[in-house]
């Protein structure tokens, strides 16, 4: 026997199950990293916008003498506590803490190394000294150029840097007493930090994905609800009636099409029941034809019948015509004038039968 085939909400569930999760899972990494761009975005700004402020707040003539002492390598402890140095750093720290910062500082081009600091808003073991030197990636040092050259904020990447470790940084000028740019405003986020918004992000966008795919799957649950279980008692129906039952198709809700269907299917059951109908009016009609036919033909045509039985009954049959009622009717009364001929008992019951309804008349026309 061949198979049935795959049922429609087997099928349905196989096609949209799929789809279901490919959506899920590019709708959660589209969030992701819409999240994570936005988010890294969010530090740039908060970056470029702490570095410019750092940078207008810092006194120029305090940052002029404090340069001044980086440069001869005054004794570090002793300038941290003059008061040039203690005011600018004082705003710094809060600001630091107040925004989430990893570092704040105000850094100068040169020196041994690629840069010397000058104010640092860090405190405890991770606090640069001024006068402290370090070395920057290439492209943060060619940053640091553009912004003391152009007065642009330089903001990086997160890129790895082997004493801090991964940040990102923004740079903003800072200018002296004369009106020029002498050094730059730093202002560093870990990775640590990102990671923990990043974190919140994926959590969010994994969230967003198990929503997807419950909505989606409830959807699918509704279509498979509303289009496949119509189909299959349409199916249903459509099997019945080419077995042979014609009564019409039950109602179900369903959508447009699948109502369009049913009601083509109920027309067709309806127009088979007319058909049945008429097929079997015309073989009933068909096969008295048939018949009557063939008894014309074996009958032999009607005459007229007289019979005197015993004397005193006699039976006189005349027809009217040669139909088929004619010749069954002549033998009908030949074979009755033979019987009545043949035995005198029933003449005589004849007799009595036929004399109340005539009197004196004993003869019976037909």
């Amino acid at each position: 026997m061949r198979p049935d085939g795959t049922p429609i909400k087997t099928l349905l569930w196989r096609t949209i199950t799929p789809a279901i999760l490919v959506l899920a899972v590019a709708l959660g990494a589209l969030v992701y990293n819409r999240l994570y761009d936005t988010i890294l975005d969010g530090f740039s700004r908060k970056l470029i916008t702490t570095s410019a402020l750092t940078g207008a707040l810092i006194d120029p003539a305090d940052h002029d003498f404090l340069i001044r002492a980086a440069q001869v390598r005054a004794p570090a402890e002793a300038v941290e506590e003059m008061p040039q140095y203690r005011r600018n750093v004082e705003p710094m720290r809060r600001i630091r803490r107040e925004l989430g910062l990893t570092y704040l500082y105000s850094q100068v081009l040169g020196g041994l190394k690629d840069v010397v600091y000058v104010l640092d808003s860090t405190e405890g073991e991770e606090h640069s000294l001024i006068g402290s030197e370090d070395e920057l990636t290439p492209e943060t040092r060619a940053g640091l150029r553009r912004t003391t050259t152009d007065g642009t904020i330089y903001v990086s990447p997160i890129e790895f840097q082997e004493q801090w470790g991964l940040l990102k940084t923004a740079a903003a000028p800072i200018r002296g007493q004369d009106g020029r740019i002498v050094a730059t405003a730093g202002a560093d986020v870990n990775i640590s930090v990102i990671e923990v918004a990043t974190q919140n992000a994926l959590f969010a966008s994994a969230l967003i994905g198990v929503a997807s795919l419950a909505a989606s799957a409830m959807v699918t649950f509704l279509i498979v609800r509303w289009v496949a279980l119509p189909i299959e008692g349409l199916k249903a129906d459509a099997l019945r009636i080419a077995a042979g039952d014609r009564s019409p198709p039950a109602r179900i809700a369903g959508p447009r099409e699948v109502s369009r269907l049913r009601e083509a299917l109920e027309d067709l059951a309806t127009h088979l029941i007319e058909l049945m109908r008429r097929s079997w009016s015309d073989t009933l009609a068909l096969d008295r034809a048939r018949n009557a036919s063939r008894l014309e033909a074996a009958l032999p045509p009607a005459a007229p019948v007289t019979l005197v039985a015993d004397g005193a009954v006699r039976i006189v049959w005349t027809p009217k015509d040669d139909g088929l009622e004619a010749r069954l009717e002549h033998r009908a009364m030949s074979l009755l004038a033979a019987r009545i001929a043949a035995d005198p008992s029933l003449a005589a019951a004849w007799r009595d039968l036929a004399a109340p309804a005539h009197g004196d008349l004993q003869e019976l026309a037909a």
